[in-house]
């Protein structure tokens, strides 16, 4: 395994309802950034985000379309907050420093989406993340890596997006890298908890990039806790293979398989109890 690099809601009456979507969405707004930033165990302010956020709200009326307001949104966001292209950044780094990734992105724009009440689906693959959304103007397609053409509502460009998307294939960055290919093809939808899981599992690949075996298996730990994916359960038997061949102290060895044997049985555990319930 040596060298491998891995790759993701009357008119008073009314008008009580809408206060309290209102409320809702700022909770839901705060609560995810929260949980986002704190993914690398340091929170970073979420003040001028927070600022940004109410500026939408005040422009957000203005606009006669759905669309025409979430083509403002994605690039005012990018222009704002997504500066540098960095492939393990944190959520803090992109609040703090402007550093990105599509995963970090998608979960930017995921979580304005879900403020605005947007209808919108996080879509996973092998090594990539989009967004879709819904307006009363058709279908939009954000690719948050992109910001000269990553807000896309043509059908046919849809498409053919899509269908490079499906074929899970790896945009290798660095010729002098070895990547690893995933043995399954994923597509799947996920939500802004899942996004959590994926986010400490980008921490557990960085770690395992560096060699930094405890703080791996520790997020890859936090990671299963929130999505259940066969990614997830692919780096385990990586990782687990890893040690097992490494130079490490015997004890230390043994020690750190305990660990990802506990992380895999308590996944099984998970998933049975998941099944169970249908």
């Amino acid at each position: 395994m040596k060298g491998l690099v891995l790759i993701f809601f009357l008119p008073i009456l009314a008008l009580a309802q809408e206060e309290q979507r209102a409320s809702q969405s700022d909770n839901s707004l705060h609560y995810y950034l929260s949980l986002y930033s704190a993914t690398d165990s340091r929170d970073a302010s979420t003040a001028e985000l927070l600022g940004f956020v109410d500026k939408l709200e005040a422009k957000k009326d203005g606009f006669k379309h759905d669309k025409a307001f979430l083509n403002y949104l994605f690039t005012k966001t990018h222009q704002r907050f997504l500066r540098n292209y960095t492939e393990y950044s944190s959520f803090n780094e992109l609040l703090s420093k402007g550093y990105y990734n599509c995963l970090t992105a998608t979960a930017l724009y995921a979580i304005l989406l879900d403020h605005f009440d947007v209808p919108y689906q996080i879509i996973e693959t092998n090594y990539h993340i989009f967004l879709m959304a819904e307006t009363t103007d058709g279908q939009v397609l954000l690719e948050t890596t992109d910001p000269a053409h990553g807000f896309t509502d043509s059908n046919n460009e849809i498409e053919k997006r899509i269908s490079i998307y499906r074929k899970n294939a790896i945009q290798k960055t660095n010729k002098d890298k070895q990547y690893y290919h995933f043995s399954f093809d994923l597509y799947n939808d996920v939500n802004l908890d899942e996004m959590l899981g994926l986010l400490y599992y980008n921490h557990a690949i960085k770690a395992y990039n560096n060699r930094q075996w405890v703080n791996s298996i520790s997020y890859l730990e936090k990671a299963s806790t929130l999505y259940q994916s066969p990614r997830l359960e692919e780096f385990s038997r990586i990782i687990l293979l890893s040690v097992a061949e490494s130079r490490l102290d015997t004890s230390l060895k043994e020690s750190y398989i305990r660990k990802i044997q506990t992380v895999r049985k308590n996944r099984i555990e998970v998933v049975a109890n998941a099944s169970s319930n249908f």
